[in-house]
């Protein structure tokens, strides 16, 4: 299969590159710039087993909007230095890791221009480690972008829900947390949701497949008892409503309504109690919204491009107030001393 150019590494695009993190390990990245000025910094992360190649197109999208792109993958996946021997299992302390390996990146390696906006874009999995970035880390980025976000797990009737908990923890304590859970069920809902957008996007449905099979080495197995417990831990932490409320950086969510992945009710949820959370339902969309059809993409781009001019406008007087203190310094602050009191005499 021979891929339309828009699908392959944008031009200029530096990739890939690498960055050691704490723990040592190569963590994969590219870099490009816009012709001309740049109006700001987007920084792009992935889903579960996803990598950088399905998202040069979007990367070119960005680019071609003014901003400088960086993106990452994500500790134990994609071209990321692997943990284990087995380069199919998944790192257990991704869920936790992913926020540091994101705040390294972000300071020591993507270094956005403080007069300019910084976005944060993601999916799915990205889409929960973005929401603890931002509470972990306020004021880093000035908007966030999530696509189809994996806010909370899939409703499930009550007790077959704790009786999952309690296997997965159960499974954890006998020292079998390194082992694989199988993702037939979602695998099989990924497949029937590609075979069906394949009559419209033949190509792009293909994507994920066709850079996999060049480099065997991006795939990734199924998530471990271990990683999936973690995982569901840091869901635990994000349906807490003071939690949300907590992230004040303007949040773009976006559900699809064939959406059968993630739970949508949450993303509704949470969209509604952040306090500058924004929401958009996608009528005939699928989990994969990066890389859906033209159709789909153009509507979660025209609601991106409206998102971003409205922070860019909502920063503008910020600046431009810290522009007029630079120049007008206030006066230094008189130093109030209180008066002596004379000790009582014994």
């Amino acid at each position: 299969m021979t891929l339309p150019k828009r699908f392959l590494k944008p031009d200029g695009f530096d990739f890939p590159k690498f960055f050691t993190n704490e723990d040592g390990k190569q963590i994969r990245y590219g870099t490009a710039q816009p012709q001309g000025e740049s109006r700001g910094t987007v920084v792009l992360t992935t889903g579960y087993a996803d990598f950088t190649e399905t998202y040069f197109e979007t990367i070119q999208d960005f680019i071609d909007r003014g901003f400088t792109v960086h993106m990452m993958d994500w500790q134990g996946q994609g071209g990321s230095e692997r943990y284990y021997e087995n380069p199919r299992i998944p790192s257990p302390e991704g869920p936790y890791h992913n926020i540091r390996d994101l705040h390294q990146f972000l300071h020591e390696i993507v270094k956005p221009e403080k007069d300019k906006p910084v976005f944060l874009a993601s999916h799915s999995m990205g889409g929960q480690m973005a929401l603890h970035y931002l509470r972990e880390h306020p004021g880093d980025f000035d908007g966030a972008m999530l696509a189809t976000p994996f806010v909370d797990t899939v409703k499930m009737p009550p007790v077959k829900g704790f009786l999952s908990r309690a296997f997965m923890e159960a499974a954890c304590k006998l020292g079998l947390g390194h082992k694989r859970m199988t993702r037939k069920n979602i695998v099989r809902r990924i497949k029937k949701e590609r075979e069906v957008l394949k009559t419209d996007e033949p190509v792009r449905m293909r994507l994920h497949q066709y850079f996999a099979d060049l480099n065997p080495g991006l795939k990734l197995g199924d998530p471990t008892f271990l990683w999936i417990r973690n995982m569901t831990r840091r869901a635990d932490v994000m349906r807490s409503e003071k939690v949300l409320k907590s992230i004040d950086t303007p949040v773009l969510m976006a559900i699809c309504e064939k959406d059968r992945l993630v739970n949508n009710d949450a993303i509704r949820r949470a969209a509604d109690l952040l306090p500058k959370g924004e929401l958009i339902e996608i009528k005939d969309g699928y989990h994969g919204l990066w890389t859906e059809r033209q159709k789909i993409r153009d509507q979660w781009f025209s609601r991106i491009d409206s998102f971003i001019e409205e922070v860019e406008k909502q920063r503008k007087p910020a600046a431009e107030n810290d522009n007029k203190k630079a120049d007008n310094p206030a006066a230094p602050a008189v130093k109030q001393v209180r008066p002596k009191q004379n000790s009582p005499k014994k």
